[in-house]
């Protein structure tokens, strides 16, 4: 591939001289695969997306395995599944996947690690949350060419939205591939119901409520934990549904600069100096005192999704689509915990969430660089392998209602719903869950895009860090060591936040300030 010579010196190069030596690759590789055997998914020559007749002209005679790298948790039947994955790829493109997961606990230390040791690995999961625009900066993505989307994801080039492709580009290069379907990030919860009724709460419809339920669960039940708490690594802010109701949007997770979603004419503030967050943030502290949720939550390494689902937490926080997951699963095997799906900002204005929260990256240094879009292609419009991926495997742990909706069977457990990281390729082709919980989902997302999403002129703004990277990595470190610490209510704020106000400062917030409201000035004056 024109470039790639250059392309892997300059990565090289970069990184190394960044992170002089690092020691790594405790990675566990997780496909294998056994080739024989049958399955009910294998593949269905009805439903199979054909390589493209410029696809088909490529020469794939030599066979390769693809690494490929995601982003979660590891599901047990992960390596049953991308066997029969690879029975498909290695049919229709002489290919085969060796996927590895970087767990939510880990993810945030090694990503850039895999990059800065320049790791043997072909494909990534990324997103603008998840090291986009740092790793693109830095080389550690092949730059995408209109040519080579046209020759190697030839499905992908004619079916992906353009404002995809406008939203992945820095500098105006290309560097992943983004998902293909509306999403929102707003947060959602999850309850235990069961308990709700036990002590006679009402149902949760504000964050009053909320902060009234997790105390109470706190105080009561002494074997459980009401919430896992604020995360162990802050970006943005700790338990998002607490702060949606503030309406602001975040211009970077290293620094607490933030819009106003309404504004059409968007300035940056910090919402440290907001008021509405001196109070959240006693909130947090009250909570805190109240034992909602561990003091060592801060150091804490425990998959706190999969502890809700065991039964060890009373609450756990995140996008509907994820929750959904976990709802679908407990009413399976634990019906009489009554799980309710809570919004407790039902009038707040929100976001579409951008094509580039979730994408492929093919890495710099990729050995197989177009075989690895090939497969991309087929995984994003390829149902069987769309449906292996995110379902699973036909008739074990899913099996289809209709044509738009899926039913998940006692096997589910092994391979939940989009619970192996498929979200990367995320396409159209997604089914609904069939029953309450896919019912639910349905009319939330119908509610949302009717009364609460809002388009901002900023929705396709790309960054440009490259003037102030030390400033941010300063930014990130002051708010990891003294923000971080207020959030889990080890501080108090009215003590802590002034200190971290002063230490920001001393970081260089302002240069920052002034650097990104320039760009977000002249993107708005370039949109009209």
């Amino acid at each position: 591939m024109t470039g790639m010579k250059t392309m892997k010196s300059i990565q090289k190069r970069t990184w190394m001289g960044i992170v002089p030596a690092l020691l790594l690759s405790v990675l566990v590789s997780a496909c294998g695969g056994d080739a024989g055997g049958q399955s009910s998914s294998s593949p269905n020559a009805s439903m199979s997306a054909k390589p493209s007749e410029s696809a088909a002209k490529i020469d794939t005679s030599t066979p390769v395995k693809l690494k490929l790298i995601l982003v979660g948790t590891k599901q047990p039947d992960t390596d049953e599944v991308y066997a029969e994955v690879n029975k498909i790829l290695k049919q229709k493109i002489n290919a085969e996947l060796e996927v590895r997961f970087l767990d939510w606990n880990e993810y945030n230390q090694k990503y850039p690690l895999l990059f800065a040791a320049n790791e043997d690995f072909d494909m990534i999961f990324t997103g603008d949350w998840a090291f986009y625009n740092q790793t693109a900066r830095k080389d550690g993505f092949l730059e995408l060419t209109e040519d080579m989307l046209k020759k190697y994801t030839p499905n992908t080039w004619e079916k992906q939205d353009k404002i995809g492709w406008d939203q992945a580009k820095i500098n105006g290069k290309i560097y992943m591939v983004p998902q293909d379907t509306f999403e929102s990030g707003f947060q959602v919860g999850l309850i235990r119901g069961d308990l709700r009724e036990k002590y006679k709460l009402p149902e949760v419809k504000t964050q009053t409520d909320l902060v009234n339920y997790l105390t109470t669960i706190a105080k009561n039940e002494k074997d459980m934990i009401a919430f896992s708490g604020p995360p162990a690594k802050l970006s943005a802010v700790g338990v998002p549904v607490f702060f949606l109701d503030m309406e602001m949007r975040f211009v970077h997770g290293g620094v607490p600069l933030v819009y106003d979603l309404k504004s059409k004419n968007p300035k940056l503030t910090n919402y440290l100096e907001n008021p509405k967050t001196m109070e959240k943030l006693k909130m947090f502290y009250d909570m805190a005192q109240q034992g909602v949720w561990t003091k060592d939550s801060i150091v804490s390494k425990t998959d706190w999704r999969v502890a809700f689902k065991e039964g060890k937490t009373a609450a756990d926080f995140s996008n509907i689509s994820t929750l959904a997951g976990s709802m679908d699963t407990i009413l399976r095997t634990h019906p009489e915990w009554k799980p309710e799906l809570i919004d407790v900002n039902p009038t707040a204005k929100q976001y579409q969430a951008p094509l580039v929260g979730g994408g492929i990256g093919i890495h710099a240094t990729s050995k197989n660089a177009e075989r690895a879009l090939m497969a991309l292609d087929l995984l994003r419009y390829d149902k069987d392998l769309y449906y292996l991926t995110f379902y699973g495997i036909k008739g074990k742990h899913w099996e289809p209602v209709g044509d738009k909706k899926f039913k998940s069977l006692a096997a589910s457990a092994g391979y939940p719903p989009e619970g192996a990281s498929p979200w990367g390729w995320r396409t159209p082709n997604s089914l609904q869950l069939e029953g309450v919980t896919g019912d639910l989902v349905q009319s939330v997302y119908s509610r949302w895009k009717a009364g609460n999403i809002i388009h901002s002129p900023l929705e396709t703004f790309a960054l440009d860090d490259s003037k102030i990277k030390n400033e941010l990595a300063a930014l990130d470190n002051v708010q990891q060591t003294y923000l971080l610490p207020i959030y889990h209510g080890l501080v108090k704020p009215e003590v802590g936040v002034p200190q971290v106000l002063e230490k920001l400062k001393q970081a260089g917030i302002e240069k920052v300030q002034a650097e990104f409201q320039a760009q977000l000035d002249a993107y708005i004056e370039s949109k009209k």
